[in-house]
């Protein structure tokens, strides 16, 4: 036998036990979520996409395997050149937290990064497409920029080459051109507005023939102002047509687009609207000259019809002879013509005052006066016996509404009780109680009682 079989049995305490409620439980894993997880990079595709009121970006980001919801604080975006939509693939920086309402984790976003593709060329190829659906690229927008310019808005760097470049080719070319420049940043935070506000002081408060926008060569970062929507939309709204000159021949940004001409260079802009002074002269020249052979061809063409006129011309006096002469002729003709008339009107007012004695106007009264009395007659007659008819039926009418009416009946001695002071009709004893107050309409007068007692 064992040993052991002589030692009770002593059940051991059990350890106390820790009971979390659902709060308690999701605050835990919460903070084990955000202290192991506090900057991490993720990878992954955009899919249900929704920007509510408030401004902040909620969405899911998925893999083939699985997916996690995301948010990103609106505080969060300003420094974001694209637009979040659904199918793009990004790389995230962010938080792992949970949402304790829905027990759900959920990353918080701080950083958000297009791969695949620059996050500039992204936002340059969104804005691209939404401004293009908008019209604001299309040719029938596009203003000519005019012949001749007296006075150039400028809108660029006071201290950049693109200035110099500017001032040098109009003073080589035409020196009584005017320059106007709006000095404005042209890359770095706040450029895009200060464009745009150059644009719109020119067309607001000193209108000038020609605008040019621009700035000289850089990296597409330096280039992003001309890029931005509040430049665009700035150049697409001016009524003073505009060159846009940003950087060289191989960079096109928005502007470019909705510009009405591009010039690869600010210089290539300045030499589109400063035309050489020479030869402005050369062509003036050339258009006195061809305007005063043109002025002789018109004098010489007029002489020869002239001439033309005077031999056709004939003298006034035997041009009266012959309106004389046609003159007789018409007056006969019109003097028999005005016979043949009046013979033909004669004889028509013969046969209507005919017509008129057959249907004499008296002889049709007469009739219509036999046929009116006639008429009277009948009428009387039948409305003698139709008012006849009706008074017997109303007299009919009036005894069987008097038998009916119940006056007749309280004349006969009888009594109406009604309820006081509702005046509900009482058709039985149980309608009231003792002490109750009816009123009892009779066939002359009323009268006022009390209930002394009800009997059944």
């Amino acid at each position: 036998m064992n040993s052991s079989e002589n030692i009770p049995y002593s059940p051991e305490e059990p350890p106390e036990r820790r009971i979390y409620s659902v709060s308690e439980l999701t605050r835990e894993i919460r903070t084990l979520l955000e202290d192991h997880f506090p900057f991490i990079w993720v990878e992954g595709e955009i899919s249900n996409f929704k920007v509510p009121a408030s401004g902040h970006y909620y969405f899911v980001l998925k893999d083939e395997d699985s997916q996690i919801r995301g948010v990103m604080f609106r505080s969060q975006q300003r420094w974001m050149r694209f637009q979040p939509e659904d199918g793009l693939k990004v790389l995230c920086q962010a938080r792992v937290s949970v949402y304790e309402p829905r027990g759900e984790y959920q990353l918080l976003v701080d950083v958000m990064e297009p791969r695949g593709v620059g996050a500039l060329q992204l936002a340059y190829e969104q804005l691209k497409r939404r401004l293009q659906g908008e019209g604001l690229f299309d040719p029938e927008h596009k203003k000519p920029i005019p012949f001749f310019t007296q006075r150039l808005g400028v809108v660029t760097s006071a201290t950049g080459a693109a200035i110099r470049d500017i001032i040098r080719v109009v003073r080589e070319r035409y020196s009584n051109l005017e320059i106007y420049l709006y000095p404005t940043k042209v890359q770095g935070e706040g450029a895009a507005a200060e464009i745009a506000s150059g644009i719109d002081t020119f067309n607001a408060e000193f209108p000038v023939d020609v605008l040019i926008v621009g700035r000289g060569g850089g990296s597409w970062e330096d280039l992003w102002p001309f890029n931005e929507e509040v430049v665009v939309r700035a150049i697409f709204r001016s009524h003073i047509p505009v060159i846009s000159a940003v950087g060289h021949e191989t960079d096109f940004t928005l502007a470019d687009s909705v510009a009405d001409v591009r010039a690869p260079t600010p210089s290539a802009a300045a030499e589109m609207v400063a035309q050489h002074k020479e030869a402005l002269e050369t062509l003036v020249n050339k258009l006195n000259q061809r305007l005063a052979g043109r002025i002789r061809q018109i004098v010489n063409l007029a002489g020869e019809r002239l001439d033309s006129r005077k031999k056709r011309l004939r003298h006034p006096a035997a041009r009266l002879a012959d309106l004389r002469l046609r003159l007789d002729e018409q007056a006969q003709r019109l003097e028999f013509v005005a016979r043949q008339r009046l013979r033909s009107e004669g004889q028509v007012f013969l046969r209507l005052k005919d017509n008129l004695l057959y249907l004499s106007p008296s002889r049709r009264i007469s009739e219509v006066r036999g046929l009116l009395g006639q008429y009277w007659n009948r009428l009387e007659l039948n409305v003698g016996q139709m008012l006849q008819k009706k008074s017997q039926c109303l007299e009919r009418s009036l005894t069987q509404l008097d038998g009916l009416s119940p006056l007749g009946i309280l004349a006969r001695g009888y009594s109406i009780t009604t309820t006081w002071p509702k005046g509900e009709i009482i058709r039985s004893s149980r309608q009231v109680q003792q002490e109750d107050t009816v009123k009892v309409r009779l066939h002359e007068g009323s009268l006022r009682c009390n209930v002394v007692g009800v009997e059944e």
